[in-house]
């Protein structure tokens, strides 16, 4: 879905971004990347997700 409705260099907005699977997806297919989340459980998983498959959120 990210490949076909977002251009390269484009910008995916997850308003529920739960454990960050989209986040990785879209940064991986070069597309920049906005997302929502109010469970601060799910917050930490995702940024733990980001850290370990692409370095981010050191």
């Amino acid at each position: 879905m990210i490949r076909a409705g977002c251009p390269e260099q484009g910008i995916v907005l997850d308003l529920f971004m739960g454990s960050g699977t989209t986040a990785v997806v879209a940064r991986k297919l070069n597309r920049n990347y906005v997302g929502f989340e109010l469970n601060p459980d799910y917050i930490r998983i995702a940024n733990k997700r980001l850290h370990n498959s692409l370095g981010m959120f050191n």
